[in-house]
């Protein structure tokens, strides 16, 4: 039927799929297809949002979804195809339809300029109300129970809509029309304060939060996706007190500030930064401190950087306006286990560490960490997968004829699927190895299973044989395949950048098992989607004391010192190093060397960085993983350093002994820190460079912890400017992707 405009009515039916659920988006089909004139129904599907589309103006419609989406919006693939006519007369939203599917997981997002507005105005309903929400921002992923995502199926579920507030949920003209977590404070949820024993103190919730964080106490508040413990982070004794109650030696802690200006006075931060610190999720950046902060030392003590972030729910920030300071807020758990998510759970494993409870009624379905990133040369570094950016929905090119489940590695373990057309990576889930952190990691496997209603037959896993993930997969009645770890780490970076095609990858990390019965972590891959080649390796040393040697560097550069230079040459070295022992101990750890007794070899950059801390005095023992190039980092100089002497030997063993010797004569004096880290980083710049050069073909992929270094980022961004260089920004390059390595084997594989 042709109108007198000339435009041809015609019907379509277009399918969706990326972040199209949970994000305001069937409002927004409906807005637009009322502008255009256009009749039909949106709905959810278990495959995304599903269009049926008559009208004239159809092809301003589609350009209307494709360039005007909602904020929180991403489309990865948009189909339609032509069908006949119907004769709709209106334009509605449907109700939902549930079922197997690989929709994408709506995500968190941080509280909204015009909800803050609201908030703010004494005359509106909301005034003050501390879990305002709207389209544009609120809880998605942690208070859902299955998809697709509406009310009725998360936690707010148990909160009926009072009159004003189902008037908003049903007018097209409000910006909360259908925003599922709707409510106020006549029907939603409800705040109370607790004591470290459970009682309830009959005080407002947030005036006594306020009163107990001025008197240097520690309170647990309940977030999105966990309660956090927080502190009057300018206090020092405060936060040392947290730290000695928590049993968080020196491990970094995160502070939050009420305003960019106020994070201002206490960071340097640049417009890369400052636009991921403001944005719409608010995660936690790594940034340099201003020496002239007034943070206390102990927040990030022997490092010259800080994680900082604003307030993403209304909740903190009501709470961060009622005091004058910053707050420390890091995650509400005892070390390496999973965050926790109820008040009882708070009074039973951390009643000895907090002095009261921020609680409310409304339940965290998922748990979630709060994402980390950093910022190297403009580029985003994923250091851990959290709120508002996991679970990470990729789309695929085809789609899977049947799921696979990822089970990764062993520490900051992830999860991953494979379904339909897509591949997602869960959230951090920590350290396995305790029975919270493992059953932890199960009910992670169970969510993204609940999710999309399946069951995977098949299971790919890391071949080391201690990891409890290992043991999960080998347990289930199932078919198994396992993917070589370092490899996997090279494949997490070329499905984020949708490779197939072969690559120079270089796999850095601590230590993972290797192909050959020694530890890896140091390797050179010829790689693509069906398999590798070791093209290259770090010559392997010794960690002296097995595991001991992870948690003491001293050992390893011991070790060093031992392949270069006779018992008696170490024993009278006066460097940083020898000091850290006894000469007793010296000649014993020696003994162990040369009888090769629970002296294991690896070939692991990670523990190579440890090593040269310990030799340029950095740091000695550990206090908490990747410590020791954490404070290297802050000492390496933006100049262009020289590197250390190595060579590499026939079949791509790289020697660094050399460099032990140039290290030793820089020492010691406090520049030679400087000097020692700056050129060890050149130093691995130098080994990339000097193996891509022999395949100047292939595209360079990196993957591994080490590359979580900025220092080292910095530079190779720089090096390999204009180049086919590949490094993960959306997800981290540390074991929290090996997961997406071992299912984009499956997609290619399986």
């Amino acid at each position: 039927m042709e109108s007198s405009e000339g435009f041809i009515s015609k019907r379509l039916l277009i399918t969706l799929r990326g972040i199209v659920q949970g994000v305001g988006f069937r409002p927004f089909v409906y807005r637009i297809a009322k502008r255009h004139g256009i009749r039909g129904y949106v709905t959810n599907t278990p495959e995304g949002v599903l269009i049926d589309a008559e009208g004239r103006a159809l092809e301003a419609f589609l350009s209307a979804l494709r360039h005007d989406l909602p904020p929180l919006a991403r489309i990865d693939v948009l189909e339609s195809s032509e069908a006949a006519e119907i004769g709709y007369r209106t334009f509605e939203i449907r109700e939902s339809r549930v079922g197997e599917g690989s929709a994408a997981i709506p995500l968190e997002s941080a509280l909204c300029g015009a909800c803050e507005r609201e908030m703010r105005d004494p005359s509106d309903r909301r005034y003050g109300y501390p879990f305002i929400n709207c389209t544009d921002c609120g809880p998605r992923y942690t208070i859902m129970q299955i998809p697709p995502y509406d009310r009725v199926r998360t936690s707010m579920k148990h909160f009926e809509m009072c009159d004003a507030c189902r008037a908003e949920y049903t007018d097209p003209a409000s910006r909360r029309f259908h925003a599922e977590p709707i409510s106020c404070p006549e029907c939603g949820p409800k705040l109370r304060l607790l004591d470290a024993a459970g009682g309830e103190i009959d005080e407002d919730p947030i005036e006594g939060a306020a009163r107990q964080l001025k008197e240097g106490k520690t309170i647990a508040l309940k977030g999105l996706g966990g309660f956090h413990l927080m502190c009057d982070a300018t206090s020092e004794t405060a936060v040392s007190d947290l730290r000695r109650r928590k049993r968080r030696r020196a491990k970094p802690l995160a502070v939050m500030f009420a305003s960019m200006e106020q994070l201002r006075s206490h960071a340097r931060i640049d417009d890369d930064e400052a636009a991921l610190i403001g944005g719409n999720v608010k995660p936690i950046v790594l940034v340099d401190a201003d020496p002239a902060s007034s943070l206390a030392p102990s927040v990030a003590p022997g490092i010259g950087r800080i994680g900082v972030f604003l307030p993403y729910t209304p909740l903190h920030r009501i709470l961060l306006e009622k005091v004058d300071f910053p707050l420390v807020a890091t995650s509400a758990n005892l070390s390496d286990e999973p965050i926790l998510t109820r008040a009882e759970e708070v009074i039973q494993r951390l009643g000895d560490v907090v002095d009261a409870i921020l609680d409310h009624d409304r339940s965290i379905v998922n748990a979630l960490d709060d994402a980390v990133v950093q910022v190297a040369e403009g580029h985003t570094l994923m250091l851990r997968m959290g709120r508002g950016y996991a679970p990470l929905t990729f789309p695929l090119g085809g789609a899977l004829d049947k799921p696979l489940l990822a089970v990764g590695a062993h520490q900051k373990s992830a999860v991953g699927l494979g379904i339909g057309r897509s591949l997602i990576l869960g959230g951090h889930i920590g350290d396995l190895g305790s029975l919270e952190a493992e059953e932890y990691f199960e009910r992670n496997i169970h969510t993204l299973e609940r999710f999309y209603g399946c069951d995977p037959q098949t299971i790919l896993h890391d071949p080391h044989p201690g990891y409890a993930s290992t043991r999960y997969a080998l347990e289930r009645t199932k078919k198994v395949a396992a993917v070589q770890h370092h490899y996997a780490h090279i494949l997490a970076c070329m499905a984020e950048h949708a490779l197939d095609e072969r690559v120079i990858g270089f796999s850095f990390d601590g230590t993972g098992y290797g192909d050959n019965g020694t530890m890896w972590g140091g390797e050179v891959l010829i790689a693509d989607v069906h398999g590798y080649e070791r093209i290259g390796f770090i010559k392997p040393f010794a960690l002296l004391g097995g595991d001991k040697a992870v948690k003491e560097p001293r050992r390893i550069a011991l070790a060093l010192l031992f392949e270069r230079y006779s018992l008696e040459e170490v024993l009278s070295m006066q460097i940083p190093t020898t000091e850290a022992f006894l000469p007793h101990e010296i000649r014993q750890l020696h003994h162990m060397w040369s009888k090769n007794l629970n002296a294991p070899r690896s070939s692991s950059m990670g523990r190579l960085f440890d090593a040269v801390a310990s030799l340029g005095g950095f740091v000695q023992s550990l206090d908490y993983e990747g410590q020791g190039g954490l404070v290297m980092e802050g000492y390496a100089c933006e100049r262009e350093d020289e590197p250390f002497a190595f060579s590499i030997e026939e079949g791509g063993c790289v020697d660094v002994l050399p460099m032990v010797e140039q290290i030793i004569a820089l020492l010691p004096s406090e520049e030679a820190r400087r000097t020692i880290a700056g050129r060890f980083i050149a130093t691995v710049v130098s080994i990339i460079e000097t193996f891509a050069s022999r395949y100047p073909e292939l595209p360079v992929a990196v993957g591994g912890g080490v590359f979580q270094n900025r220092a080292l980022m910095r530079r190779l961004y720089r090096r390999f400017e204009g180049k086919r260089f590949y490094a993960q920004q959306r997800t981290p390059p540390n074991d929290g992707s090996i997961a997406l390595g071992q299912a984009w084997w499956g997609v290619h594989n399986l």
